[in-house]
């Protein structure tokens, strides 16, 4: 008999865990554009870890980076937003390849800061976060040129975020 309840209570937790996840999937669908393939990026199992300062990788679809505590960090450029205490702050830099829409997409809230001429923060073109959504938590378009770009990333909560940078769908 307690064998029994024990199978019928795993039985629906799992049940349970599975209509958590089924109610997880439609957040994932109203944002503003489509994040699949930030979800399928950021669930990859082999995905690079970049420590902040570094570059991306030309040919990497999304990273793992390490962020500093954010009293340590100094941002190549300050940040519209004050630092918060407790929280993490880092940035990477790439290349472009072609001027137009391109989108920083985040694993977790942070702040995200986006910079071509190394002093001042461009304004996104649009934003889109929401909360319960697998794996993504805000994706913010900007309109880039060709060349360097830096990514600032601040006031995250922990020391690791996956990021992407993608050109707009």
């Amino acid at each position: 008999m307690i064998i029994a309840r024990a199978i019928l209570a795993a039985g629906l937790a799992a049940v349970s865990i599975s209509a958590a996840m089924a109610e997880d999937a439609p957040a994932c669908a109203t944002f503003a554009w489509s994040v699949a393939r930030e979800q399928t990026a950021f669930a990859a199992p082999n995905l690079s870890a970049l420590a902040s300062g570094s570059a991306l990788p030309n040919d990497a679809s999304a990273v793992q980076l390490t962020l500093k505590p954010a009293a340590e960090v100094t941002l190549p450029v300050p940040s519209e937003r004050p630092t918060k205490p407790d929280t993490f702050s880092g940035f990477v830099t790439a290349t472009v390849p072609a001027a137009g829409s391109y989108q920083v997409t985040l694993s977790d809230e942070a702040w995200i800061d986006v910079s071509q001429d190394g002093h001042s923060t461009l304004k996104p073109a649009a934003h889109s976060g929401k909360a319960g959504c697998p794996g993504v938590r805000k994706s913010v378009r900007f309109a880039l040129d060709a060349g360097p770009v830096t990514i600032e990333i601040s006031r995250a909560a922990g020391p690791q975020i996956k990021l992407d940078l993608l050109k707009a769908e």
